[in-house]
């Protein structure tokens, strides 16, 4: 499983599959309702997919190009792709809040920003570091503020960008990351930015919290190691884990990462950054074949997360 994507109202579960297929779900059973595109071998998976403000548009990104689709007719109406430069593989889409405007990041250190009525491209944000095929320079997150002003992206080179939406300056950059940010989220008031990092052979991934005005990190929250009763697990023996996705519940109280090990949720209280809850692997009969959750994504009703676990989708219900 590789995206999935809550429709605004909750009531679409929007998934993308690892042979390129795309299915609306109904998320109260977890059954598919509608097929919007058969697996093929032209695609190389659905990397991401977001719905637009309205419900109205579904976007997706794959190996090959960004689709947009009309959820109420279940018709693709276009496909945006940058001819300026070589074909790039987009990783991460995000709708503007209050706009028709999409913004597609890739594996090349660039951003564009598409016009989802007319389907021409507006701008790209070029990284300093320049295009580049090397994937080690890639953008591996993109996400708007809450008011739509600014772009925060995050690179697998170690840092965090923020760029004026209107003339696409770079505003300021939070540099000297010790662990890639694999993605971002803003909190529903705007105020914090929380960011899922990777890992390194002897350090865990962890969810970073900065202050969205300043930038300054106020917090690191730190993935709890879940042991068999009984029985440790000496220190060089661990796999370190990494947080592959991050998302604030609706309400902003809290926040939750998905691991790729035990556990597979977590969930912190943003104001005390203490521990909630977890869910590992061992509530499952077969959970020794769910070593990771990706990706995860909160409904906008703050009812429910769902999480891909290699090719399944869990569902949870939050309190």
């Amino acid at each position: 499983m590789y995206a999935l994507a809550f429709s605004p109202d909750s009531k679409i579960l929007a998934v993308g599959l690892l042979d390129g297929g795309i299915e609306l779900w109904d998320p109260r059973t977890l059954t598919p309702t509608v097929k919007l595109r058969k697996p093929s071998e032209r695609y190389d998976g659905v990397l991401d997919l977001a719905f637009s403000r309205d419900g109205t548009l579904l976007a997706d990104c794959d190996g090959v190009s960004t689709t947009l689709w009309d959820v109420t007719a279940r018709e693709e109406i276009a496909t945006l792709t940058d001819t300026e430069i070589d074909p790039v593989q987009v990783q991460s889409l995000a709708f503007h809040p209050h706009a028709d405007l999409l913004a597609c990041a890739n594996m090349h250190a660039t951003v564009n920003l598409w016009d989802t009525r007319t389907h021409e491209k507006l701008a790209t944000l070029i990284d300093p570091i320049g295009y580049t095929k090397r994937p080690q320079k890639s953008v591996e997150s993109v996400v708007f503020s809450r008011d739509g002003s600014t772009i925060a992206t995050s690179h697998e080179a170690r840092n965090v960008r923020f760029w004026d939406v209107s003339s696409g300056a770079i505003i300021s950059t939070i540099d000297g990351l010790e662990l890639p940010v694999l993605e971002l989220a803003y909190s529903p008031d705007g105020s914090l930015l929380a960011g899922g990092t990777a890992s390194l052979s002897s350090k865990d991934g962890q969810v970073k919290l900065w202050s969205a005005d300043s930038q300054e990190e106020v917090a690191t929250l730190t993935v709890p190691y879940v042991t068999i009763p009984g029985r440790s697990i000496p220190r060089k023996e661990r796999i370190a884990r990494y947080v592959n996705s991050v998302q604030f519940s609706p309400d902003g109280e809290t926040v939750i990462g998905s691991v790729n090990g035990d556990p597979l949720i977590v969930r912190w209280d943003v104001a005390t950054r203490r521990l909630v809850d977890i869910e590992d692997t061992r509530t499952y009969p077969d959970g020794a074949d769910y070593d990771t959750a990706h990706p995860m994504r909160i409904s906008p009703d703050g009812t429910m997360v769902t999480a891909g676990l290699s090719s399944d989708v869990a569902l949870w219900k939050l309190p």
